[in-house]
């Protein structure tokens, strides 16, 4: 597998911390992650080809996915016949996103990025899953990611309210050491316990998106993650 460059952190000392956080736990996360998110496969998959069916028509589409992870959102799009980078800030994700489209059979361009100083280039859409409470400076990225895209591109964020207390220890799918990790990265990120659809209208606003779009009601109740304010939203950029 090889490799591009696709970033640079504002906070490099915050990134590193959140990228080694996450390179140890890779394996464990892809092993529980797997056997948890296959359930809902089909239901993401028809979120998405609604949603960018909406937000875009139904043409295929050049996608970035930040914080790819193991590549479960990066995958999907890939087999809605999408041209699609996944990029994270572990290398140890990137690895198993890697085996994942390979054992799927679809092309993924993989690349190695925090997501906040994404490059301009002519993306039709910029996907993020869970994604906005492990960066340092959210408002940063997601002002790279209107940067990134063509006239009229898109965002579309799935994201909520995950880490308040009652949440980490009510939780029966947490990964052993998953509340120690959040806890320390917690420390450097403005959203360590979630975000608001509130916050996120505010966030996509003043980087430059337009109203956003629900889509959260397109997938079945048990699919959607125990948040307290799960949402699906997409916005395209203004200007």
């Amino acid at each position: 597998m090889t490799l591009s460059s696709c970033a640079h952190d504002p906070d490099p000392a915050a990134v590193v911390a959140v990228a080694r956080t996450w390179n140890a736990r890779a394996a464990r996360y892809d092993q529980y992650y797997r056997s948890y998110a296959e359930a809902g496969r089909d239901a993401w998959r028809r979120l998405y080809r609604d949603a960018i069916n909406a937000l875009l028509g139904p043409e295929p589409r050049r996608v970035l996915d930040v914080g790819t992870g193991t590549g479960f959102a990066a995958v999907l799009l890939a087999e809605l016949g999408h041209d699609v980078t996944g990029m994270d800030a572990s290398k140890q994700m990137l690895e198993r996103a890697h085996e994942e489209a390979t054992r799927r059979s679809v092309t993924v361009e993989w690349c190695h990025g925090d997501g906040h100083d994404v490059p301009i280039a002519s993306y039709d859409l910029v996907t993020c899953r869970y994604v906005l409470w492990t960066l340092p400076a959210p408002g940063a990225a997601l002002s790279s990611w209107a940067r990134a895209l063509r006239p009229g591109g898109a965002v579309l964020v799935a994201d909520g309210r995950w880490h308040t207390a009652r949440q980490l220890l009510r939780s029966p799918r947490l990964i052993p050491g998953a509340v120690r990790d959040y806890l320390a990265m917690g420390r450097t990120l403005p959203y360590w316990k979630g975000i608001t659809a509130t916050q996120m209208t505010t966030l996509l606003s003043t980087a430059g998106f337009g109203t956003p779009r629900p889509f959260g009601h397109l997938l079945p109740g048990q699919v959607r993650r125990d948040s307290r304010d799960f949402f699906v939203v997409g916005a395209q950029r203004e200007g």
